[in-house]
């Protein structure tokens, strides 16, 4: 009597084909993974950077920040009717007015990233690994 059916070395050979295909994608998905996260925390940076910059016009017009004190450092409390505050988020943003003109600067870090001393120019390749480190919440002093 013929049975029908697979062998045991047939069987192994598809699970060691598998486990290669999953090897192989596994590496591109974790890679687009973390490509994905630091986009979600470059935008988040950049909403922050928003945010400063809403409460800046605001300290423009009531004469906060003007010609004679052009400078500001806001931390993130500061933004907080301007910017959802986040868990394990640090960081601050300077504005700098001069000739009726603002720039912005901003650092923020969270768990996994760090933002240092940029301007909403940044890439996802300004976006690093804190390694433990947390971004000024004094404008880098």
């Amino acid at each position: 009597m013929k049975r029908k059916g697979f062998t045991l070395i047939e069987l192994l050979a598809v699970i060691v084909i598998l486990a290669v295909i999953m090897l192989v994608a596994g590496q591109n998905v974790f890679g687009i993974m973390g490509e994905a996260e630091k986009g979600s925390f470059r935008n988040e940076f950049l909403s922050f950077l928003d945010s400063a910059a809403t409460a800046a016009q605001f300290d423009i017009m009531n004469g906060n920040i003007s010609a004679s004190k052009n400078t500001k450092c806001y931390s993130m409390t500061d933004l907080e009717n301007y910017f959802e505050l986040k868990d394990g988020y640090t960081g601050s943003v300077s504005v700098t007015y001069s000739n009726g003109q603002y720039s912005i600067s901003g650092w923020m870090s969270s768990t996994k990233y760090i933002i240092e001393n940029k301007d909403d120019s940044l890439t996802t390749g300004d976006v690093l690994d804190s390694d433990g480190r947390a971004a000024s919440t004094t404008c880098g002093q």
